[in-house]
């Protein structure tokens, strides 16, 4: 919850006006419960769906996450979520066929580090080859952590999210 780039993204959402909710994990910095691999995170990101819907009914959903959150909410397929926009998705948290966002046709967009040191680019593009609706956007001059270019991932995310609102 307090990484780099989600950080970033608290940052830069709510002040474009884009209503916005981060929480840790189950059993992160003192919340409640144990940590679950990655599968009883979806629970997780469901709840913050519903809290989000409470605070903003009727707007489209987008679910972000960075990391081991990328990959959990790329298994999370609620009717609500608009699009997902994942940073540095390791692709490995969950098996394959838990990533059910991947044939999902609605939009994706996974912003991958230059310099991942743990799925680089090309292997992004390689594991994502036959997801349906994906844009993969390299992060120039970034590792893993976005360490100086969160500015670049709070860009992509901004634009990501306008796109989901304006009617095709």
């Amino acid at each position: 919850m307090r990484s780099l780039v989600t950080s970033e993204l608290f940052r830069l959402l709510p002040a474009a006006g884009v209503a916005s909710l981060r929480f840790n994990f189950r059993g992160v910095e003192g919340s409640e419960g144990t940590h679950g691999g990655g599968r009883a995170e979806h629970a997780d990101v469901v709840a913050g769906l519903d809290g989000l819907t409470a605070l903003a009914p009727g707007v489209p959903l987008a679910i972000a996450g960075w990391s081991f959150g990328a990959d959990v909410a790329l298994s999370v397929t609620d009717g609500r979520v608009a699009g997902w926009f994942c940073v540095a998705p390791p692709l490995r948290i969950l098996a394959p066929d838990e990533l059910l966002a991947a044939s999902d046709p609605r939009p994706k967009c996974l912003a991958v580090p230059e310099h991942d040191q743990f799925r680089p680019p090309a292997s992004v593009a390689e594991a994502a080859a036959g997801w349906r609706t994906t844009t993969i956007e390299v992060i120039a001059g970034a590792d893993h952590f976005c360490v100086g270019r969160t500015d670049r991932v709070g860009e992509l995310c901004l634009a990501f999210v306008r796109r989901l609102m304006t009617p095709s």
